[in-house]
């Protein structure tokens, strides 16, 4: 049974995520102390987006620094998934602030309140510069890692909430359109709700150790079948640690007839794994007669 040991390292962000937390946290009593003042809900939203941004950011460090720890006798892979359990707890925390929203959002569309706009807009200015800037200092390491992407996302549809709130006031202004800020809200709310699912559904297939999105099991089973020396694939399983570093382990029957042939045909099969199927790390059995049951997947007891 042969290993392939090829660990990758996390992308380290951490200055960009302290910048980020730091300028989050400001722009978010800002914006409670402008809702409040205003009396607008779009802005306490969105000063609710902030501070659920600063919370996700801070669990983002934390992840990314835990994640850098070496391996352990009890820790054999590291920390490395703490990244993903980081992006679990920011899905859960993006839930819950839009649930709140949300309902907030219905009774004041019943019940308009006034607001004083030129406040409104002047908050919501400086949040938009804020999320602006973060945005930019996440997006490099938010194409590397699932944590920060997680994180990326939280600043991103911020922005937009930002802008949206931008359009609301000037609306309400102009034409006194009150109802306008919870229906922004509401539609806010949706649109993060749609992609934070996306994300939330890939963390989930990682912690359940599902196969990777970008992989066909059936085609890597035909791939490694039609290399000379291999008469069966079966009791194959793939799974990822987390984005990046993707693992199989299966059950070879061969009808190489030496340890050295035995070699040849490992090399040859963890090279189309790599090359073809972006698994660095596999476990492989080699059988002669091969086990009782050859099924492709099995239930193991």
């Amino acid at each position: 049974m042969e290993e392939n040991h090829k660990f990758s390292h996390p992308h380290n962000n951490e200055k960009a995520l302290s910048v980020a937390i730091i300028l989050n946290f400001i722009v978010s009593l800002i914006e409670i102390i402008g809702g409040i003042w205003s009396g607008s809900l779009a802005l306490l939203s969105d000063a609710l987006h902030n501070l659920g941004d600063t919370t996700s950011l801070f669990i983002s460090l934390f992840s990314l620094r835990l994640s850098l720890k070496e391996e352990t006798p009890q820790r054999t892979y590291g920390y490395r998934r703490a990244e993903v359990l980081g992006a679990f707890v920011n899905s859960l925390l993006i839930f819950a602030t839009l649930g709140y929203i949300f309902i907030e959002a219905i009774q004041r569309l019943f019940s308009p309140r006034v607001i004083e706009t030129h406040i409104l807009l002047e908050i919501a200015i400086i949040g938009l510069l804020g999320n602006l800037f973060s945005v930019f200092l996440l997006f490099p390491g938010s194409r590397e890692s699932l944590n920060l992407r997680s994180s990326f996302w939280h600043l991103l549809v911020d922005t937009f909430s930002s802008l949206a709130v931008i359009i609301g006031a000037l609306l309400i202004k102009h034409w006194g359109w009150f109802f306008i800020d919870p229906l922004l809200s509401i539609g806010l709310s949706i649109l993060l709700l749609r992609g934070s699912w996306k994300m939330f559904k890939e963390v989930v297939n990682i912690l359940m150790q599902g196969a990777p999105p970008h992989l066909n099991l059936e085609k890597l089973k035909k791939a490694l079948e039609t290399l000379p020396g291999v008469k069966n694939i079966h009791h194959l399983h793939v799974w990822s640690l987390n984005e990046k570093e993707h693992f199989a382990e299966f059950h070879v029957t061969t009808t190489c007839s030496s340890w050295e042939e035995i070699d040849q045909l490992r090399e040859e099969i963890q090279k189309i794994l790599f090359e073809d199927f972006r698994i660095e790390h596999s476990t492989i059995q080699f059988e002669n007669k091969g086990c009782k049951n050859h099924d492709f997947i099995v239930k193991e007891k």
